[in-house]
């Protein structure tokens, strides 16, 4: 398959590499670019994003301000989910994580402005608990001017990044000349709950003053926010009853859940420059970016439904059968801030930037209350249902009615907060020798950059004392909800959130036993610093341009944790890392005809063990035998990445190209479950015949695959027709790696279709779009065998943009998202197997942009 596959692109590429020449320079599209004349200036032109496309010496995808804003996006992770290689795993019907080209989030680099971007919660990341995926859902689109995916790196680049890197480039103050005025303001309304709290208002301001106004500063602000209500059906499938054979779907719990979502998601930003004459420039920029977020969830929950059942054709009788109601009420802040004051001078024979840097992220949960209302001293029923497809499986009771809330009793409460911090201090120098030595016209850099981060979780998990035994139909809140899941299911009451906090409010809250051991299990405080320095040289031959170079980084790293015995002995545990790790890279560029350039490049990265990889705390159970640990001895993952591609400029922006990529890794990191063998703890005490779970490395895995795009405006035609045109692009992955011992499959998070088309029309002050996203199913738990694995089912999306220029200064707009109300779901082993499935329904916003 490897060897066809490579053959149909060889033919593909030197058929395009023939094909005539007859784009022209038109207004809109951009002449034959240079990597030497390109300078990113914060413009937020797509023309501008087409030429650093193409002038760079690696592979890059650009989106610049002027197309992210024609897709009805509301954060960063979902405007890099329409670019080539990218996908999205979401959460709350909004794009959070983002994987490149079949990597998940945790193995690939962000950074904000080039200033490393950190994770503001360890334990909501994904695929193993790698903690260093980003949320890239905490920036809202409103804050960035830019996305850059870097599919390969340079060495005057963080070697970060297996699958490869994302920038985010805030608004700049770079070049700016004159005072401008830009801003936004609109609302919404979302279907699934009927909600219309929905806000967003946008502004950027900026000027340049001073003697011959050689200082700019440029202020941004942007705020969102919304209600988002959803409905969450979760099966629990019986384990006890094999996957792929009859009765393989009888249910053990069902969890009926109704979610609101109060997000108020911020952005806030400036830059100051100041250019004292043309050789220098120096400045400083702080941007702060998150959310707020509150969660009212109830959920009806069904239990006993696999204990005692009978079956009759596709209907499944179960007795014994109870039920109780919970309550969620949680608040949590996701924030990351980002600092930074640098410059640039122009020596003459040698060029110098710096940049010396600070970024926060934090996580901040303020309250977590969790009520259980259960049936005391109600006697158990009888449920029957029809659960054949699972996707709507149709439940009915007997001798119980959810719309009765006198039947349900305040039995329980708890409590939990949780501060997490991700920070990291930086600087970083670059040399830059302009030379014609080597016979071209080309330069060489040498540079360095030093790294010091600490990160630290502390959860805090209470018990409430004394909780009286209250009546559901004393607390009661909306309801009853009889028409829950388009009307498939009744879940009757939902108790208020309000009314629950004043029953809870004069309570005592206690750290239990059980609680002091989830706090040890989740508490770490990790250091990790990077030491890093490159040497490359770039130059142009004629038409070949070549960047080769390389880069070394030294990672050292404490992880410290709590070893638990039994659930009752605490001891801290600390271990250090130290590794070494050598990037070289050689990257190529030929201008084949005057709109044709072809790229072969060779690139190293890496992906370093998750910080709850890491973990150096043990849980040891000495009743069973058993040790859950983390694995501080892992090597991280590195790859070996080879890159062909052909690209084809058109006009007006266009662009047809083709590409493939073979990605070897090395040390990727796995589950692994060790059965009677010894562990040793830090403090140096052996545990013999236990069954140990931790994580290790595997010596070979890869990703390999094809990328394909096409872009073009048919301005050719005559008006009106001329603003017309279609884009599209599609990449396929093969990967491979060992998920179990003498088992194979492909990596975690690794979709292999993803693709995005759209149809547009650009013209006359009218702008229409209609766009489609796909994402093909991808791994997103490893469980003990083939059949309990947990998968993210594969979703496409169908979403409509419009906009029209009213005058010169004043726009419209109006956007429309998940026209075909595409779910979230999960399923267990085989795709018949639901285990969650939430539907978003459409959501609406329209607005007013102003520029002046």
């Amino acid at each position: 398959m490897k060897n066809r596959t490579l053959s149909l692109l060889s033919t593909a590429m030197i058929s395009l590499a023939h094909l005539p020449a007859h784009a022209q320079t038109t207004p809109g599209s951009q002449p034959q670019a240079d990597s030497r004349d390109i300078v990113v200036t914060g413009k937020r032109a797509a023309e501008t994003a087409r030429a650093e496309e193409r002038a760079a010496p690696n592979l890059i995808n650009v989106q610049a301000a002027e197309d992210i804003v024609k897709y009805p996006d509301f954060n960063a992770a979902e405007a890099l989910g329409r670019v080539p290689g990218v996908s999205l795993a979401i959460d709350t019907g909004e794009g959070r994580f983002v994987n490149i080209r079949g990597i998940d989030g945790n193995l690939n680099g962000t950074t904000f402005g080039g200033v490393t971007l950190l994770n503001t919660q360890p334990g909501g990341t994904y695929f193993g608990g790698g903690g260093r995926a980003v949320e890239l859902d905490t920036v809202p689109i409103g804050a960035v001017d830019r996305l850059v995916v870097r599919k390969t790196g340079l060495p005057d680049q963080e070697a970060e990044g297996l699958g490869g890197s994302v920038e985010l480039t805030p608004r700049t103050a770079v070049g700016l000349t004159k005072s401008f005025f830009e801003g936004t303001i609109g609302g919404g309304y979302q279907n699934a709950h009927k909600s219309a709290d929905v806000f967003v208002g946008e502004a950027a301001v900026g000027t340049a003053f001073g003697p011959e106004r050689r200082f700019a500063i440029v202020l941004t602000g942007s705020f969102h926010t919304d209600k988002r209500g959803f409905d969450d059906v979760e099966p629990g499938l019986l384990d006890a009853v094999q996957p792929g054979t009859p009765g393989d779907r009888v249910l053990d719990t069902l969890d009926l859940r109704r979610y609101t979502y109060n997000r108020r998601r911020f952005g806030f930003g400036g830059e100051m420059d100041w250019n004292p004459d043309a050789q220098s420039r120096y400045y400083v920029r702080v941007n702060n970016v998150g959310y707020t977020e509150s969660v009212h969830r109830s959920i009806l929950q069904y239990r006993g439904l696999g204990d005692t059942t009978t079956t009759s054709r596709s209907t499944i009788t179960a007795t014994g059968v109870d039920a109780r109601v919970t309550l969620r009420d949680e608040q949590e802040t996701h924030l990351n801030f980002i600092a930074a004051a640098g410059g640039r001078n122009d020596l003459g024979p040698v060029i110098v930037d710096y940049q010396l840097s600070y970024t926060a992220s934090t996580y901040h949960r303020d309250y977590d209350r969790n009520s259980t209302f259960k049936r005391s001293g109600q006697p158990s029923f009888t449920v029957a249902y029809d659960n054949t497809s699972l996707v709507y499986p149709t439940l009915t009771p007997r001798g119980f009615n959810p719309s009765d809330p006198t039947q349900f009793t305040l039995a329980s409460a708890t409590n939990a907060s949780e501060r997490a911090h991700d920070r990291e201090y930086a600087g970083l120098l670059n040399l830059t020798v302009p030379t014609t030595l080597l016979g071209g016209d080309g330069k060489f850099q040498v540079g360095g950059k030093l790294r010091f981060r600490d990160k630290i979780d502390q959860p805090d998990n209470r018990s409430y004392v004394g909780v009286p035994a209250t009546s559901l139909n004393a607390v009661l809140g909306g309801g009853p909800y009889t028409n829950y899941y388009g009307g498939t299911y009744n879940i009757g009451y939902a108790p208020s959130i309000l009314r629950v906090r004043a029953v809870l409010a004069p309570l005592t809250q206690v750290t239990s036993a059980a609680n002091a051991e989830r706090n040890a299990q989740g508490f770490f405080d990790d250091t990790e610093n990077v030491y890093a320095g490159y040497a490359q040289y770039s130059g142009t031959f004629g038409k070949l341009g070549v960047l080769a170079g390389v880069r070394v980084e030294d990672t050292e790293g404490t992880y410290r944790g709590t070893s638990i015995t039994d659930g009752s002995t605490f001891n801290p545990s600390s271990r250090a890392s130290r590794y070494t790790n050598v990037f070289p890279t050689v990257q190529l560029r030929y201008d084949l005809a005057p709109h044709v350039v072809a790229r072969a490049t060779y690139s190293t990265g890496i992906g370093r063990p998750g910080f709850l990889q890491l973990l150096s705390g043990a849980v040891i159970d000495t009743g069973n035998l058993a040790v859950s640990v983390g694995n501080p001895k892992l090597k991280p993952t590195t790859v070996n990445a080879f890159d062909a591609q052909l690209e084809y400029y058109l006009a007006d922006l266009g662009i047809l190209s083709i590409g493939g990529f073979d990605k070897e890794f090395n040390n990727y990191i796995i589950n692994n479950l060790q059965q009677n063998t010894t562990y040793v703890d830090a403090g140096g005490t052996s545990y013999a015949g236990y069954d140990v779970t931790s994580y290790s490395n595997v010596k070979n895995s890869h990703a390999r695959g094809i990328e394909a795009q096409y872009s073009q405006k048919f301005s050719f035609l005559p008006a009106p027709f001329d603003g017309f045109g279609i884009l599209g692009n599609i990449t396929y992955v093969w990967s491979k790696f060992a998920i179990r011992p003498g088992e194979t499959s492909r990596l975690p998070g690794t979709s292999p279709l993803t693709y995005n088309v759209a149809a547009f029309y650009e013209a006359h002050g009218l702008q229409l779009r209609l766009s489609l996203s796909h994402v093909d199913a991808a791994i997103f738990g490893v469980g003990g065998g083939p059949d309990f694995d947990t998968f993210e089912d594969q979703r496409t999306q169908l979403d409509l943009t419009t906009s029209y220029q009213i005058a010169r200064s004043v726009g419209v707009y109006f956007n429309a998202r998940n026209l075909n109300n595409s779910p979230l779901r999960y399923y267990e082993g085989f795709s018949n197997r639901t285990v969650q499935r939430e539907f978003y329904r459409q959501s609406f916003e329209a607005g007013v942009r102003l520029r002046y």
